[in-house]
């Protein structure tokens, strides 16, 4: 999904002496020495104090919950499809350079296809990005496929209406060498769950300044949500401008989704669902631009 300079507070005056340099600041005058009595000081002005430098907090490298598979040994991931055109789960977890063998078991009527490669390419049905195809009801496909790049990488379905629907899913990289800091062309992950209880896991996401992420969205409840994300108040309002604060509405029971935002501002920045009720309910969360 970061020193500050500090100058004495006491500054020590000369006890005598015109010609004495106070603290490298400057010199008492020829003036501010009295013939009888003790040496009057001029008065010092302390150094301005340097605008703090601000802190950077390197974003944490994503862990790995798993041990990479190999080629001759590859790691095996378990997804279902369904009759509401969802892949569950909506987001896998790899590591570069790791193999993993797609088990992809269609527990509903219709058939359903699995294509797997970089975003792009799988999300416009590349020719040659590695599929499995004709996924029957009670089937199981399967299809190995390394992680080589660093990504962004994405699955999807296309068969006829699937994909239009929403059946795609996200893969996030994690371990070393992912990506830790999010740009335009490759944001960093950062999955949110939805459900029933009405509250987002997790609450808070910390962020770098200019940094873009791409929420994955998983209601993994009955009920239906949205997400918002973008400048507090206008979270907070329910002001959607799909510049300052962006919406994804209609996420629907197994559905997965994704939303960018780039925080290029000072903040604050927040996140909520505005489904009746349940912002009134706290289904809302916080962003925390790390170093400010």
């Amino acid at each position: 999904m970061a020193t500050q300079q500090r100058f004495p507070t006491r500054w020590l005056a000369p006890a005598v002496a015109a010609a004495l340099i106070v603290a490298g600041c400057g010199t008492a005058t020829p003036s501010a020495v009295q013939s009888n009595g003790p040496a009057a000081t001029a008065p010092v002005t302390p150094p301005p104090t340097a605008a703090p430098t601000p802190v950077i907090t390197p974003m944490p490298e994503p862990t790995l919950g798993f041990t990479p598979g190999t080629a001759a040994s590859p790691r095996v991931v378990k997804l279902t499809t369904d009759d509401n055109l969802n892949f569950i789960p909506g987001l896998v977890q790899a590591a570069i350079g790791e193999t993993v063998k797609f088990e992809v078991h269609n527990l509903g009527k219709a058939v359903h296809e699995f294509m797997i490669g970089p975003l792009a390419d799988a999300f416009a049905d590349k020719e040659g990005t590695p599929e499995v195809a004709d996924i029957g009801p009670g089937q199981t496909g399967e299809l190995t496929f390394t992680f080589k790049g660093s990504g962004p990488y994405a699955f999807a379905c296309h068969a006829p209406g699937h994909f239009e629907h929403g059946m795609l899913g996200y893969v996030q990289l994690v371990g070393p060498g992912a990506p830790t800091v999010g740009t335009k062309d490759d944001p960093r992950i950062v999955w949110l769950n939805m459900d029933d209880t009405l509250k987002f896991m997790p609450d808070s996401v910390t962020v770098q300044q200019g940094e873009t992420i791409r929420f994955v969205l998983t209601n993994s409840g009955t009920v239906v949500h949205e997400f918002q994300v973008g400048v507090a108040d206008k979270v907070a309002a329910d002001e959607v401008d799909g510049v300052t604060n962006v919406e994804k509405d209609e996420l629907d029971q197994g559905s997965t989704h994704a939303v960018d935002y780039t925080f290029d501002g000072p903040g604050p920045y927040a996140f909520a669902c505005h489904e009746p009720g349940h912002y009134e309910a706290g289904m809302r969360g916080t962003i925390v631009l790390a170093g400010t």
